[in-house]
């Protein structure tokens, strides 16, 4: 996010509004046409790991692979845990959140095959820091029905932390009870 979006949103509370800001960003925008064009994570792709950004049906659980809530600048063994989990075919996509936020980056996933998500805020933290945190070390991942367990233990014999968010829906974006409209919102 840049500095102009934050600006933008400190003082502002209502999260629907700080959405509907966004559905006018050209940074997101930008973002979204690049993930279009070529839907990989350019986090993953420097080391030679082509993993798809973007979310893959309607149904799919979505995780946090990671801890997002202290701001930890090496997640290197997170991300090699995902490249293993990645290599078995445990994760369906990966997207990195370090410069995105939560939020941005379920709208990049989604983007792409025009899908939406599901999820559940986190009680501990504040609804806006949980979904506009750009300082945010996690990744976010989805993952088939037919492969959830396999992929929760695995993370889970691996000793990194998982959290579970929600799941793909058809497009419309929601977090607990509340709408932030379509996928199509977004898009140019």
């Amino acid at each position: 996010m840049n500095d102009n979006f934050k600006k933008q949103i400190s003082n502002i509370e209502d999260l629907v509004e700080i959405s509907d800001i966004l559905t006018e960003s050209t940074e997101l925008q930008e973002s979204l046409s690049k993930y279009s064009k070529n839907p990989f994570d350019p986090e993953f792709s420097r080391h030679g790991h082509k993993i798809p950004v973007n979310f893959d049906k309607k149904g799919d659980t979505i995780y946090l692979l990671g801890n997002y809530v202290e701001e930890d600048d090496d997640n290197s063994s997170v991300v090699e845990i995902l490249y293993d989990a990645f290599e078995k075919g445990l994760v369906t996509s990966a997207h990195s959140l370090k410069e995105a936020g939560l939020f941005c980056g379920l709208v990049e996933a989604c983007g792409v095959k025009k899908l939406g998500f599901d999820i559940t805020g986190d009680a501990e933290i504040s609804d806006k820091e949980f979904l506009f945190n750009d300082r945010n070390c996690s990744i976010l991942v989805s993952v088939s029905t037919e492969k959830e367990g396999k992929l929760v233990d695995f993370i889970f014999n691996n000793g990194i932390k998982l959290t579970l968010l929600g799941h793909v829906t058809k497009g419309e974006l929601r977090i607990d009870d509340l709408s932030f409209g379509y996928i199509v919102d977004y898009l140019e």
